[in-house]
């Protein structure tokens, strides 16, 4: 590997400690009567973006976005793939306790007595609220929050929703008979699995136009409420979703036609089935793409390729919404996140997914802008979890929180983003395989697998490669490890936080 290139995935994964500064909480201005404009992507490395220091992959509209926002770049989701993550971060509450931990788990049904979500909350404070696309996981997991929304556009709805019609429609999009591909009514049926293999795992041109893509006119529908919004003058909460880069890792050609597979790094970490804490992926395939073997050296490096097409595709989308946002004089009243569901493995280990406890699973992307933040165009390093973005929205806009959040609002660093913060981060699989993670050390702890747990030093083996968990010289680290897992979230809150 170049030198450049292992620069480059150092400083990806690399987080530094920064001193720390005092909070000063009159420094922040009134949010309280400020809209908010959520941004989901799918399945999104937070290795991509290049404002995150990936020197290949072209973000310009979200690299512009950072120099008047907040960057965190230690942003940690708290499960390991869709459905449990946003079951976690949009009701405040980690997987053990939502009980929603894999995406076949219907969140409705095991959200404890009484859970409020986000956009309930949002809708009880008086805001008008819309979503454009997939919010939770699916319209059957959550009928009762999704009846919360006002306005509900390229998404299922829910039985006994009551709201107006389309604001924008589109001619449909014309495909050759040979494209068609119709997905099976049942979804347990083989018929169905074998669909879902056919449309996740292949990578390359889309074969569509931009304006023909759902993710391009997800952002024109949200350039057309934003519009809306502007003239009646409603607080608003709008939130809208990109489907890339989750697999297919497909794009139009224009974005595919802008990388060069040759020019691509090969990933770090290789993939070795004798160390791998995951070997089923290394020796049979994996949940997205690959599904049945390992790439070829040159399938590796077209996948990226395409997975960056992918992510400068939702960047140019991102940029219209922003973009209109200022054209209609709302970007200073409104408070935008942009964020990934989770993260994605680019073939590190061997991986094509997510579902792992590793590093590329764990950490997602993330941006808070608040108009008028001291922090904004600053990089906060501190440790933040999905878990909070709950706790920071109901501060930010004075929701009335429950009392049985399990986030911590990260308000104070939109003002000081230098300020101690969490000494630790959690994410769990299942009630039986978790993950701690700590600025020098990853723990995990598996109820099944080659290994009962693996440890990792981060300041050396950034990649998660060297299982440290059986070397005597880490025995006492390995003891502190395993003892912060079990005590849980509260014993890695600061200490004002923990009083």
């Amino acid at each position: 590997m170049r030198m450049s290139q292992l620069k480059y995935w150092l400083i990806a994964l690399t987080l530094a400690v920064i001193p720390v500064r005092t909070f000063a909480a009159d420094r922040m201005p009134d949010t309280s009567k400020m809209n908010v404009l959520f941004i989901i992507a799918e399945d999104w490395s937070a290795n991509t973006p290049g404002c995150y220091g990936n020197p290949i992959c072209k973000t310009p509209n979200l690299d512009r976005f950072a120099t008047s926002a907040v960057r965190f770049d230690s942003a940690y989701v708290q499960a390991i793939c869709c459905n449990p993550s946003r079951s976690s971060f949009l009701n405040g509450l980690r997987p053990l306790t939502s009980r929603v931990w894999n995406n076949s788990q219907e969140m409705d049904q095991r959200l404890p007595p009484g859970t409020q979500s986000l956009p309930e909350l949002l809708k009880k404070r008086g805001f008008y609220t819309a979503v454009i696309g997939k919010f939770f996981h699916t319209v059957e997991y959550a009928e009762r929050q999704l009846l919360a929304f006002d306005r509900i556009e390229s998404y299922g709805k829910p039985p006994g929703w009551k709201g107006p019609d389309p604001i924008r429609t589109f001619p449909p999009v014309k495909r050759a008979a040979a494209q068609r591909d119709p997905a099976p009514r049942d979804k347990n049926s083989k018929a169905y699995r074998e669909w879902r293999a056919r449309n996740s795992d292949r990578y390359g041109d889309s074969g569509l136009a931009p304006e023909e893509e759902g993710d391009y006119r997800n952002a024109q529908i949200a350039c057309a409420l934003l519009k809306e919004f502007a003239q009646t003058k409603k607080q608003f909460f709008l939130s809208m979703h990109q489907s890339r880069p989750h697999t297919p890792l497909v794009a139009p050609k224009k974005y595919i036609d802008m990388y060069d597979p040759a020019k691509i790094p090969e990933p770090p970490a290789p993939p070795k089935v004798e160390t791998s804490l995951y070997p089923r992926r290394v020796t049979v395939g994996n949940p997205d793409i690959f599904m049945n073997r390992q790439p070829t050296p040159q399938q590796v490096k077209e996948a990226i390729a395409a997975y960056y097409a992918c992510v400068s595709f939702i960047d140019s989308n991102i940029g219209m919404v922003l973009d209109e946002l200022e054209k209609q004089g709302l970007a200073k009243s409104t408070i935008v996140f942009i964020m990934g569901d989770h993260g994605f493995h680019l073939g590190d280990h061997g991986f094509w997914s997510k579902y792992s406890m590793l590093e590329s699973t764990r950490r997602a992307p993330l941006w808070v802008r608040v108009p008028g933040a001291p922090a904004n165009g600053q990089v906060c390093r501190e440790f933040v979890e999905f878990v909070d973005l709950l706790p920071t929205v109901g501060e930010l806009v004075g929701l009335d929180r429950p009392a049985n959040l399990e986030g911590l609002s990260f308000a104070p660093l939109l003002v000081n983003p230098n300020q101690s913060w969490k000494k630790a981060v959690f994410l769990v699989e299942n009630e039986n395989s978790q993950v701690v993670r700590t600025r020098k050390f990853s723990y995990l702890e598996f109820g099944k697998g080659p290994v009962p747990a693996a440890l990792f030093d981060l300041e050396k083996d950034p990649w998660e490669t060297v299982n440290l968990a059986d070397d005597p010289a880490y025995a006492k680290t390995k003891q502190e490890m395993a003892e912060l897992l079990k005590a849980g979230w509260k014993a890695a809150l600061p200490d004002w936080a923990a009083k």
